[in-house]
């Protein structure tokens, strides 16, 4: 009981704002979130395979963003002591302060410092990597990461379909007739009242602009339902556990 209270507040902290993405997809998949598998697929992600014959040269940076944000995520635990992955390295004058990340110097972060699946010394970093996904944070971070790419892989296969199909076309040209797998709305509710609301340029041109923008109103009323259910039973549950309290009202 004590470990569930203690994950109910770790889960706490990563539900503070709601957030409802609505696209258009190609394919829906079945595949299920593994985080091994998720891990590798991510880690394989570098300079080298984007700037390949397989990428679409409009997704190459958003790959590496993704990238770059796992290495951010793996780095931020590494430096919070109050983290099982705190390595007191990680904060020596030699190492970034990762805790201090801007724009300005994401450039300049340093080689990869995330375990190597593919390692020679397998048995060593597997421990590691068994370690990194057996923490909540960054599995979550992953969970969000993966489902990112998979939308980026379906528009990636599309883009390059048409680019067989019409050797003659302008990369430009090929990514604006390729409509799916993009973020066309995002609503982020925030527990404090704030509301954000954005729109992809591309949903002022989408034959289907109208209905989109339909759907994704209604998500975010029946998602903000359930968000608001699941703070209140959360809520509840710590309440009675640690405080021993009645239920609290929102």
């Amino acid at each position: 009981m004590e470990h569930f209270v203690q994950s109910l507040q770790d889960v706490l902290t990563d539900i503070t704002a709601l957030e409802i993405n609505t696209m258009v997809v190609e394919r829906i998949t079945g595949d299920k979130f593994i985080p091994w598998d998720a891990y590798c697929d991510l880690y394989r992600v570098d300079h080298q395979s984007v700037y390949g014959v397989n990428v679409h040269e409009s997704l190459r940076d958003r790959y590496l963003t993704l990238r770059r944000d796992l290495e951010i995520e793996y780095a931020l635990l590494r430096s919070d002591p109050t983290s099982d992955l705190f390595d007191p390295e990680a904060m020596s004058p030699q190492q970034p302060k990762w805790q201090m990340l801007t724009a300005a110097n994401l450039e300049n972060l340093p080689p990869t410092q995330l375990p190597d699946p593919f390692a020679a010394t397998y048995p060593q970093e597997r421990l590691k990597i068994q370690q990194l996904l057996s923490n909540g944070r960054f599995l979550r971070a992953l969970r969000k990461m993966t489902e990112l790419k998979a939308s980026l892989d379906c528009r990636n296969q599309a883009l390059l379909r048409l680019q067989h199909q019409y050797p003659t076309q302008t990369p430009k040209a090929i990514e604006r007739a390729v409509k799916t797998d993009l973020i066309y709305a995002q609503s982020v509710i925030q527990l404090d009242g704030d509301v954000m609301n954005r729109y992809s340029a591309e949903i002022l041109d989408h034959p289907q602009r109208e209905v989109l923008l339909q759907l994704h109103q209604e998500s975010v009323s029946a998602s903000a339902r359930e968000w608001r259910s699941l703070v209140e039973f959360l809520v509840d549950l710590l309440q009675k556990h640690l405080l021993g309290g009645g239920k609290r009202k929102f």
